[in-house]
């Protein structure tokens, strides 16, 4: 029960920031019909529960199942098993990703299932194992990760040339969505499993980050190659996309349970087949473990249809109508400014951001101080929100126009930044870009888009994950540059101060 007790505290510090958010908005500039901020809180409320199961389901059965298959893999000894073993978990705990499962809705509806959610479910956890197997590759050689994540963004770049701009927009979407509550833990057992068989484990732990980053990646790269391959692709968005309202309070979260239930168990069932797969042929659990992890694994099915119905059944269409009201408004000022303090508001709240910040204070035993990480991160990720606002009033400013600067200005750094940062940073990305950011803050972007005239939903109303999961890439390398200048004027310090001791002094 503390357990759960704990996860409800994490779960609601994020949720809370975003209803108060709407609750603001509601009584000052864009009031909802009573209606609309029943179905909110409601959803709001689903959430919170789901999410917080879901958690629990995660600690008992997906990150237990990873440390085991991180064992498992390391015990085999023989590279093509251990390679091929990270493509398979790869590919198959991508599938189960919450916010990947959200962002993949999102697709197909506003495409008109041009892109249907399952295909793009599989093309991105596609991309995730084949990336997860590369990242494998690098722990047991032991190959710097700057080479590895230069190389593939080189391919990324080559990509994207080829590219339609609306994949450029998916493509980023999905590297933020699918490293989300069930992706990053189990991909960080795998790499603490793996790098055990390597000397650097011994000397520290640099190998073990970096792995998260690398898995971002394949997403990008996998959207991209399937861009690249259809050669006719003329989507256009479904008409009447405003919210179309039932007049029954619970009609929206009956008709999302019924979707929600089956895909939900359709996500849930790679997991339960890693643990089968293990328990038949090399596992050996005591009775209590093995119950234990069942409990897990139906707890994160319990959690995530509850989650899934809170977002389609009221949430995100909130967070559509505040965008609309906001645009309605015709004070773009305004709606640069909201996304502005909703993204602060949500990275500064966010569980995992804390734990993150705290990871770096002991890391550089305190050079960089928790506070000045979490300030780094929550000014990125609000201008990142503010920068996609903009990105949508100022016509023709393409998401590439962004992020080609971005990531140049990134593998730039990442030349000088020191090995930990640079994983820890890649890493990162997936934590700022967390379950609120692929719910409600998409939405809230996709009906600034309906709203502006001049947008184009489809190309204007994605690209707000990318560029918040963008954001901790750059501030944190920006500390690890900042690391480097502060050791060495202390470095120089202690010198002069050494030297001053040695010299001798006369009367």
């Amino acid at each position: 029960m503390g357990t759960f007790n704990e996860k409800i505290k994490e779960v609601l510090a994020s949720v809370l920031p975003v209803t108060l958010f709407v609750v603001i908005l509601h009584y000052t500039v864009t009031p909802l019909s009573g209606l609309q901020m029943g179905r909110f809180l409601f959803g709001a409320l689903l959430i919170l529960a789901g999410l917080s199961i879901f958690l629990v389901g995660v600690d008992l059965g997906a990150t237990p199942i990873g440390r085991y298959s991180g064992r498992f893999l390391v015990g085999m000894g023989k590279l093509p098993l251990l390679l091929a073993g990270g493509l398979f978990l790869g590919f198959l705990i991508s599938i189960a990703e919450p916010d990947l499962q959200i962002l993949a809705a999102q697709v197909q509806q506003l495409t008109s299932h041009s892109i249907t959610k399952w295909q793009m479910v599989i093309v991105v956890s596609a991309g995730v194992g084949l990336l997860v197997m590369i990242g494998f590759w690098r722990i047991i050689k032991r190959i710097r990760l700057r080479y590895i994540l230069w190389g593939t963004y080189a391919v990324i770049l080559i990509l994207a040339i080829l590219n339609r701009p609306l994949f450029h927009d998916f493509a980023f979407d999905a590297s933020g969505a699918t490293t989300g509550a069930i992706t990053t833990p189990f991909v960080l057992a795998l790499a603490a499993g793996v790098s055990q068989i390597t000397a650097a484990h011994r000397e520290d732990a640099r190998d073990q980050f970096g792995l998260v980053g690398l898995a971002s990646a394949g997403a990008i790269l996998a959207v991209l190659a399937q861009g690249a391959l259809l050669k006719s692709f003329n989507p256009v968005a479904p008409p009447g996309t405003g919210e179309q309202l039932p007049p029954a309070f619970f009609t929206p979260f009956q008709q999302a349970a019924g979707l929600s239930i089956r895909d939900s168990l359709l996500s849930m069932a790679p997991l339960a087949v890693i643990f089968f797969l293990l328990h038949i042929s090399v596992l050996t659990l005591r009775r209590r473990e093995k119950t234990r992890i069942y409990i897990g694994m139906f707890f994160c099915y319990l959690g995530l249809v509850l989650f899934m119905v809170g977002v389609m059944g009221g949430f995100m269409s909130a967070g559509h109508l505040v965008g609309t009201g906001l645009v309605a408004r015709n004070q773009p000022a305004l709606t640069v400014m909201a996304g502005f303090f909703l993204g602060m508001a949500t990275v500064i709240a966010e569980p995992a951001v804390h734990v993150l910040t705290l990871s770096v204070e002991e890391e550089t035993d305190g050079v960089i101080p928790r506070r000045v990480v979490l300030a780094f991160l929550a000014v990125g990720v609000a201008f990142s929100v503010a920068l996609a606002v903009i990105r949508i009033y100022v016509e023709g400013l393409e998401l590439w126009h962004i992020l080609l600067p971005g990531y140049t200005l990134i593998m730039i750094m990442s030349y000088f930044t020191p090995d930990l940062f640079l994983g820890v940073a890649f890493d990162a990305g997936g934590v700022a870009s967390g379950p609120m950011t692929a719910t409600f803050i998409l939405a809230f972007t996709q009906g600034i888009a309906a709203g502006v005239p001049q947008a184009d939903l489809l190309l204007d109303g994605f690209g707000v994950v990318a560029l918040v999961a963008m954001a901790p890439l750059i501030t944190l390398q920006i500390l690890g540059l900042i690391s480097i200048w502060r050791g060495k004027r202390q470095r120089i310090r202690d010198a002069a101060a050494q030297a001053e001791e040695e010299a001798p002094h006369v009367d």
